[in-house]
């Protein structure tokens, strides 16, 4: 057998996640298979909202179910509602964190999330940049 191309320290990892996400206090609204459900949101970005739950409530395997969910929080300029999956769950505690991927979001619904974002991104730089001298 040849030698391995690369070495392991050259193995580049890519990170799982496409966008940042923000944390974000409020609920999320979810239809999905006939039902309704309301969890505490936990995390937003423009790819996809958190909910943090106990993993029963959405039966043994989620994972890939679609349904309608509505975000509602103070922090955002209205309501926010998209066409999700159920992505990724993950044990945070005693309790659940799962990933609800946008399908199908629109144009506005996006600027909504966006907003939200550059109003966190502001907020952080100013924090980072500490008290001023004037």
């Amino acid at each position: 057998m040849g030698k391995c191309p690369f070495a392991i320290e050259d193995v580049i990892v890519r990170e799982r996640r496409r966008n940042h996400r923000f944390n974000l206090q409020g609920k999320v609204l979810l239809e999905l298979g006939g039902q309704r459900f309301e969890f505490p949101a936990a995390d937003i970005s423009v790819s996809g909202v958190g909910v943090m739950l106990d993993v029963a409530v959405l039966g043994a395997k989620p994972s890939g179910a679609v349904g309608i969910c509505t975000i509602e929080s103070a922090d955002l300029a209205c309501p926010v509602e998209a066409y999700v999956s159920v992505m990724r769950i993950r044990r945070v505690g005693h309790q659940h964190l799962v990933g609800l991927r946008f399908e199908s979001i629109s144009d506005e619904q996006l600027q909504v999330i966006q907003a939200y974002e550059s109003l966190l991104r502001a907020r952080n730089a100013k924090r980072a940049a500490g008290p001023s001298d004037t």
